[in-house]
């Protein structure tokens, strides 16, 4: 199982907030394909989200890394 988290910058040093798409996806390669072949959608979502963010980023981390995320309390969901 994989997941789209997006890191999100509020200011221009320090850590991101990481959100997780709650959208479940069988592999790597069409998770990628979600945020690489049309990333305005999930642009738009987080721009009302989080209007102030300095920057954002996207990625696709398997359920192990996403436990580890949880364990760390680094992720909101979304």
């Amino acid at each position: 199982m994989w997941f789209i988290i997006s890191m999100i910058y509020m200011t221009t040093v320090g850590a991101p907030e990481i959100l997780v798409y709650k959208t479940i996806y069988k592999d790597k390669t069409s998770c990628q394909r979600v945020y690489q072949d049309k990333p305005q959608p999930l642009i738009n979502e987080l721009s009302k989200l989080k209007p102030q963010a300095k920057r954002m980023s996207f990625k696709c981390v398997d359920s192990q890394t996403l436990i580890e995320l949880k364990k760390q309390n680094k992720i909101k969901n979304l």
